[in-house]
């Protein structure tokens, strides 16, 4: 890989690793706001309820409006319980969504330096389908294209370490789609994950953690959002390792 392409590979790496961090800060504060209102509904004595549509503009509401008044009793179980669920999901989602682009736009990057002559259509069709059959990982490692391997300071063969972020793909999608239950298929495709990954290292397969529980719903927590976020900083610093490395 010549340097050029390696520096402008490495450079959308280090944004997203910024951002990573970034979405990470951003929805820390909102944490901090669910523990905070849930304290100030909880000794709030002078008022009673919240509406959630009463300073919504005429203009701009819904043909049929629905209002629902919170009591402050709601409201702070709300707040230590579904809107901060609601937070972690979103979490979740966006930041693997992050991840998603940063590594499509490293993607495009190689395809439009190393793919002579490729047309804006067929590099466009090239991105959108980069996660089908692992397009995107077998550009990455073979050798006549991106050429990518494992730093040498890194235990984690290159493919394995794209399986866990693969498994986290998984979460994200039955979070979106299923409301947080993992349909059969993607059950089979962890399990398979799992199946590849070497016995010294099974344990680090997301089908056997605490994120998964009663057999197949996703469960999150503090300490679960905390983890994913180390996951993905890792991953991403894994990936700038490998092409400064290239």
């Amino acid at each position: 890989m010549d340097k050029g392409l390696k520096d402008q590979a490495e450079k959308i790496l280090k944004l997203g690793i910024a951002k990573i961090v970034q979405n990470y800060t951003k929805n820390a504060l909102l944490i901090n706001a669910c523990y905070v209102s849930s304290s100030r509904y909880e000794t709030l004595t002078d008022t009673n309820g919240l509406s959630t549509t009463q300073n919504i503009p005429i203009t701009l509401r819904l043909d049929q409006e629905i209002d629902y008044q919170y009591t402050n009793e709601e409201l702070v179980e709300e707040y230590k319980t579904d809107v901060l669920d609601v937070i972690l999901k979103n979490y979740v989602v966006m930041s693997i969504s992050i991840v998603d682009g940063i590594l499509e736009d490293l993607y495009e990057l190689f395809l439009s330096n190393i793919e002579e002559g490729i047309s804006d259509s067929e590099l466009s069709k090239r991105v959108r389908s980069a996660w089908a059959n692992d397009n995107i990982l077998n550009y990455f490692v073979a050798e006549d294209k991106a050429g990518l391997k494992k730093p040498d300071d890194m235990n984690t063969p290159f493919i394995e370490s794209f399986t866990r972020y693969k498994e986290l793909r998984l979460i994200r999608h039955s979070l979106v789609h299923t409301d947080g239950v993992i349909s059969q298929k993607n059950m089979d495709s962890l399990n398979e994950y799992k199946e590849q990954t070497p016995d010294e290292r099974k344990g680090f397969s997301l089908i056997d953690s605490p994120m998964i529980q009663d057999g197949n719903k996703v469960s999150l927590s503090i300490n679960i959002i905390l983890s994913i976020r180390q996951y993905l900083h890792r991953f991403l610093v894994y990936q700038f390792k490998s092409v400064s490395n290239a």
